[in-house]
C-alpha cells in the first residue's frame, strides 16, 4: 500500500509552482481531490475493466477508510496550506491567460511551456472548484458531490447534487447523513432499467392511477432523487400522477434529507407538475401502533430501501412496515408492487445481513395453504471495486459485494 503524504510534502511548493508543468499540476490537484472530494466508497460495479497507466494510479488515493488519510483530512494545518497552494496558482495561472492574450509577449517570454497554456482553463476551473470545497463545505465537515446516471442505451441521463453532513455527535443513528455505496448501486441499477423496478410496465396501466413510490432510510435522498428525475424525464410519465416519499428517523438525517431535496426540486416545479416528492419522519419500530401521517396512508407500488439493515431488529421492523405500505395483489395491478433491498455484505455485520432471509421467506418455502405473505423473490449478488479502478495494484483492490432482494407478496392460491 502506498505510503500517503500530507499537502506540505505532497504538492509543488508554492514559490516553485510556475515552474511545474501541467501534468505535475494536475498531478497535484488529483491529489486533492481524492483528499478533500472523495467519491463514495464501493459505489462502482464491476464492469468491463479499463486499462489504467501506473502514472494515473499513483495519482490518486481513495483509501477512506485509512486512518492516516482521515488524519491528513481533518487536519486544519494541512487544510489552510492547500488554500494557499490553490489561491497561488490560480493566481498564476491568471497571470499566464493574462499574457498569453497580450500581443506585446511573444510565448517564449512567459518562462512557462505551450501546453500549460492550452490547459490554463482547465486548470483554473479544477482549481476554483476545490478552493471552494477546502474553503467552504468541506472545511466545516462537509462534502458535497455530484451524481450522474445514464441508462444502458445512452438516452437517459440523471443528475443530482447531494450534501453529507458529519455524524451527529459519533451517534450511530445518524449514519445516514452521509452517501453510502449502496444508494449510488440501487439509483443506478433503477436508471439503468426501470422496467426492472416496475416502473416501466406502470406506464401501461390506467391513466387514473398514480404510481406511489416509498423510500426507507432514505439518508441523503440519492435514491428518492434518482427515481424522481428519472419518471421526469420518462415521455409515458409526463400527465402521470406520481408521489415520491423519501423517509428517514434520525433528527439531523431527516434536516439534510429535506435539504438536498429542496436543492435538487424547485417548489416550481412542485406546483405546477404532476410530479411530487415529500419528506417524512418515520420511525419503524412503532410504525404499527402509531397513526399514520397522510403521506403514509396509502399503498405503495414500490419501495426502495438501500444499506438499510444494521441492527437485528431491522429486517423485522421493515417487515412490519412493508405490510401497512406494500400495495396487496388485485386483478388491477398492473405490475406487481415490491420492495427492492440492496444492502452490502459487512464482516462485521453478518449477523444483521443474514436477519433479512430469516425473516422474509423464499417463495418455495411458504406454505401453499396459508395466507398471502411478503416473501424473498429473487435474490442477486453485486460486485463493486472498492476505491475505484485507479488504485489496482497499490493494495487497495480489495472488493465490496452487495445482495439485491426483491421482496413481494406472494400466495399459492392466487
Amino acid at each position: 500500500m502506498s505510503v500517503l503524504c500530507p499537502p506540505t510534502t505532497y504538492l509543488p511548493p508554492i514559490a516553485k509552482i510556475a515552474s511545474f508543468s501541467v501534468t505535475q499540476l494536475l498531478d497535484a490537484l488529483t491529489y486533492l481531490q481524492s483528499l478533500y472530494h472523495p467519491e463514495v466508497r464501493g459505489s462502482r460495479r464491476k464492469r468491463v475493466q479499463v486499462p489504467v497507466s501506473n502514472e494515473e494510479k499513483n495519482s490518486h488515493l481513495r483509501h477512506e477508510d485509512d486512518s492516516e488519510l482521515q488524519a491528513i483530512r481533518s487536519d486544519a494545518f494541512e487544510r489552510s496550506y492547500s488554500i494557499r497552494w490553490l489561491t497561488t496558482l490560480i493566481a498564476q495561472l491568471e497571470v499566464w491567460q493574462d499574457l498569453s492574450h497580450s500581443e506585446e509577449v511573444l510565448l517564449d517570454d512567459l518562462g512557462t511551456p505551450e501546453p500549460t497554456l492550452a490547459y490554463t482553463e482547465i486548470l483554473v476551473q479544477q482549481a476554483a472548484s476545490l478552493l471552494a470545497i477546502c474553503a467552504g463545505v468541506a472545511a466545516a465537515g462537509m462534502i458535497t458531490r455530484n451524481f450522474v446516471f445514464g441508462s444502458i442505451d445512452g438516452q437517459r441521463r440523471v443528475e443530482a447534487q447531494l450534501t453529507d453532513i458529519p455524524l451527529d455527535n459519533d451517534d450511530y443513528g445518524s449514519v445516514g447523513a452521509q452517501t453510502w455505496g449502496g444508494a449510488c448501486v440501487l439509483a443506478e441499477m433503477i436508471v439503468e432499467d426501470p422496467e426492472r423496478f416496475g416502473l416501466g410496465s406502470f406506464s401501461h396501466g390506467p391513466e387514473s392511477r398514480r404510481l406511489n413510490v416509498l423510500e426507507l432510510g432514505a439518508g441523503t435522498g440519492l435514491v428518492s432523487l434518482a427515481v424522481m428525475k428519472l419518471l421526469d424525464s420518462l415521455p409515458f410519465f409526463n400527465h402521470r400522477e406520481v408521489h415520491v416519499v423519501a423517509t428517514d428517523f434520525h433528527p439531523s438525517v431527516l434536516a439534510n434529507l429535506r435539504s438536498n431535496v429542496d436543492a435538487n426540486v424547485s417548489t416550481h416545479n412542485q406546483i405546477t407538475s404532476t410530479h411530487s416528492i415529500t419528506t417524512h419522519f418515520l420511525d419503524w419500530s412503532s410504525f404499527s401502533t402509531t397513526p399514520r401521517p397522510d403521506c403514509l396512508s396509502y399503498p405503495f407500488d414500490v419501495v426502495l430501501g438501500a444499506d438499510i439493515i444494521y441492527e437485528a431488529q431491522h429486517a423485522v421492523w421493515i417487515r412490519d412496515c412493508l405490510k401497512g405500505l406494500v400495495r396487496r395483489p388485485s386483478d388491477s395491478t398492473v405490475s406487481p408492487a415490491a420492495f427492492h433491498l440492496v444492502i452490502p455484505l459487512r464482516p462485521t455485520h453478518a449477523f444483521e445481513s443474514n436477519t433479512v432471509e430469516s425473516v422474509f421467506l423464499k417463495a418455495c418455502d411458504v406454505d401453499p395453504n396459508g395466507d398471502a405473505d411478503l416473501v424473498i423473490l429473487s435474490k442477486e449478488y453485486i460486485t463493486c471495486d472498492a476505491y475505484g479502478d485507479y488504485t489496482r495494484g497499490q493494495g487497495l483492490d480489495e472488493d465490496v459485494e452487495y445482495v439485491y432482494y426483491k421482496i413481494g407478496w406472494f400466495n399459492a392460491r392466487l
